[in-house]
């Protein structure tokens, strides 16, 4: 991943190494906001409680609790000693997927959970064809019975190949890109969601709204 910077004269986040004329200050390398990242997602979405956090019914954590929390009772705590709050700030305002949601003090992921949570998502009208990464090992199962949520709360459904290709690697196998046709879905009565510029979430996509396969490249 990108370095993150900050510009000294507008305050601004920046992944450039000039901003406004001037050199920034790095404020997290390619490496750390990696690892960061990461574990943001994994406290935030499936296991908060392994560093004792407790998100509320909408997925909201205390930055300032995360924080503490990451560098005393993560069980990789030692690597974690440079962390501060302005670190998950910078994480979460360019993080390219819009993973994460900060408001006030508060940080939470949008999508992606496996812990209970209820967000109120965008209903989505417009958009015709997205994209669903897997791996040529599960595709007879999903050609008999549809894509399933499975272990999460919601299908993840990108407008972006090179993102859905990314995630089908995940997998093993050969990585594969579905097609969905979200008409389709919605004659079906099954809704279409919104959770950042490029994420959209469904219940549930019956294979008949699966319009074609392709191999990532």
């Amino acid at each position: 991943m990108k370095s993150i910077y900050k510009c000294p004269r507008c305050g601004r986040y920046v992944e450039e190494e000039y901003h406004c004329g001037i050199k920034a200050k790095l404020i997290l390398d390619g490496y750390r906001r990696e690892r960061l990242s990461k574990l943001l997602s994994g406290i935030l979405r499936h296991f908060p409680w392994e560093v004792g956090l407790i998100p509320n019914t909408e997925g909201w954590i205390d930055i300032d609790d995360l924080v503490n929390a990451i560098k005393t009772k993560w069980r990789n705590k030692e690597f974690y000693k440079w962390l501060k709050k302005e670190h998950v700030i910078a994480l979460a305002l360019l993080d390219p997927k819009g993973r994460f949601e900060i408001n006030g003090n508060r940080i939470r992921a949008r999508y992606g959970h496996s812990i209970p949570v209820e967000i109120a998502y965008t209903e989505d009208t417009n958009v015709k064809i997205l994209y669903h990464g897997t791996s040529s090992k599960n595709v007879n199962s999903i050609l008999s019975s549809g894509i399933k949520s499975m272990r999460r709360l919601w299908v993840h459904l990108t407008t972006s190949k090179d993102d859905a290709c990314i995630n089908a690697r995940r997998h093993g196998g050969k990585p594969l890109l579905l097609i969905i046709d979200a008409d389709c879905l919605r004659s079906k009565g099954i809704k279409v969601y919104r959770a950042s510029k490029i994420i959209y979430l469904t219940k549930y996509i019956p294979v008949e709204c699966i319009k074609g396969i392709e191999e990532c490249r």
